[in-house]
């Protein structure tokens, strides 16, 4: 009997060491008197960044305060600012600030960095219980690489939705009884455009981002843009699937039905250049109240609707918003850095911040209308375009799927060419056009000759020839 005694004593000694070791280990590193600092990059700007600021001082007050953390926050000026600097400090650039122990991004500029910068395994510092709290396809864009680990955490996700200026359209709509329910495609959407300019001589739409157009057309018309080999990738773009995306995208924008001036298409609707535009969630607080058009200031409305898709397709929907990395430091550092973390995604400030700022909250829970209702002062919103938007959105998640492609070798410089390639040729042959209108040839056959197969194929080869050579050097 003593021997028995003396074996459980043992046993619950090792269990209680073990549970001392497991549980209070990385608490006994922090100390509320000796507080640490840890720093967090962020590209959050206007509302974004105010919001964010406030719930960096609610943390330092509460929770830091209690722990010993010190959140110190910076903003750049917008996300490629901020990929560069993160990219100038891993490889120790000169004159670049050393290394944040938090920094916001994508996975491409994660990825790229992942050689010079070494990134924590967030799975180290979160438990399975507390992961499995997040949307799954939100976490999903944080794993990659052969050890499929987890290397950023979704804090804030957006998504992109069609944004109308709905004082115009209904008036257009009453002349010329247009329907919101040809904006549910894309070649409806193209051929209310269309009707637009035959009525108006104005362009009606434009694509915000034509790098997320292409990826996300890819999957809706059932090919992946990219097939994936762990780090590396090869492209998956066929003719038929870039021809379609050459239909509604750059004959469009060659007749004037689609139009784009600006960096970002808010701009062109704060005009009148433009009607309506598809656009991040995020962006949702900087669509125009008014409308200045030819010395005359118009207050208009807002309408916003889910993401187009193709006939006969799928509805995908990019998924979007940076992440937060934890860069490889010690262990004290890591653990408040990850601290940190944790409170932030977690309710209820996770649901003010992604709220006020037109982000969406990443935990499932929190992710119903139902939820959001409860949890935000829905009424106290000022803004109607970001109210809009997060309605549109809640609803949108039950009828499209979100799609977040993979990082591999090379995948930052190949979203550049994504992003610039097809409007590039946009531009020139606009330009081209005018020239030869100038030189006395008809508009219209001018443009049944830019826009023609032949043409297309001339660019698809350019195209897929230039994304080839980046991929083939990632070999």
């Amino acid at each position: 009997m003593k021997r028995n005694l003396l074996v459980s004593i043992l046993l619950l000694s090792v269990i209680l060491l073990n549970s001392c070791s497991l549980l209070p280990a990385n608490k006994k590193i922090l100390n509320s008197d000796n507080p640490i600092t840890i720093s967090v990059w962020n590209y959050y700007n206007g509302t974004v960044k105010v919001q964010f600021d406030e719930l960096v001082a609610q943390f330092n007050e509460t929770v830091g305060a209690e722990k010993g953390i010190v959140i110190e926050a910076q903003s750049y000026g917008d996300v490629t600012e901020l990929a560069d600097a993160v990219y100038e400090s891993s490889n120790n650039s000169i004159g670049a600030l050393p290394m944040p122990d938090i920094f916001a991004s994508y996975a491409d500029n994660a990825f790229r960095i992942r050689d010079s910068a070494k990134l924590v395994d967030l799975s180290d510092y979160f438990t399975r219980e507390e992961l499995s709290e997040i949307k799954k396809e939100f976490l999903s864009e944080g794993i990659w690489g052969k050890e499929q680990e987890l290397k950023i955490l979704p804090v804030a996700k957006s998504t992109e939705i069609l944004f109308l200026n709905k004082t115009f359209w209904e008036v257009f709509a009453t002349d010329t009884g247009a329907s919101l329910d040809d904006l549910k495609t894309w070649e409806g959407l193209v051929q209310t455009a269309k009707l637009y300019f035959e009525h108006t001589g104005k362009a009606f739409f434009s694509i915000d981002a034509a790098a997320n157009f292409m990826l996300v057309s890819a999957m809706q018309l059932g090919e992946e843009f990219y097939q994936y080999d762990d780090d590396t990738a090869s492209l998956n773009f066929s003719q038929d699937t870039a021809y379609r995306i050459w239909e509604n995208y750059y004959v469009p924008y060659l007749n004037g039905y689609f139009a784009k001036s600006g960096r970002f298409s808010s701009d062109d609707a704060k005009t009148g250049t433009i009607v309506g535009y598809t656009g991040s969630t995020a962006s949702a607080s900087y669509f125009p109240k008014e409308v200045a058009c030819e010395d005359v200031v118009t207050p208009i409305e807002v309408l916003t609707l889910p993401y187009p898709y193709y006939e006969n397709s799928k509805p995908y929907v990019v998924q979007q918003g940076a992440g937060m990395c934890i860069t490889k430091s010690d262990k004290a550092h890591e653990y408040a850095a990850s601290v940190f973390l944790k409170w932030f995604i977690d309710m209820p400030q996770n649901v003010d911040f992604a709220i006020s700022t037109a982000y969406l909250p990443v935990k499932s829970q929190s992710l119903t209308a139902n939820a959001l209702m409860k949890t935000m002062k829905y009424e106290e919103i000022p803004n109607a375009a970001v109210k809009s938007s997060i309605e549109t959105t809640v609803n949108m998640l039950t009828t499209h799927t979100l799609y977040g492609n993979k990082p591999f070798r090379n995948s930052f410089q190949l979203r550049t060419i994504l992003e610039n390639h097809l409007y590039t040729r946009v531009e020139t042959d606009l330009a081209l056009l005018e020239e030869r209108i100038i030189n006395g040839e008809d508009r219209i056959a001018v443009i049944n000759d830019l826009s023609s197969r032949e043409h297309f194929l001339t660019w698809y080869q350019a195209f897929t020839n230039e994304l080839q050579t980046v991929l083939r050097s990632s070999e």
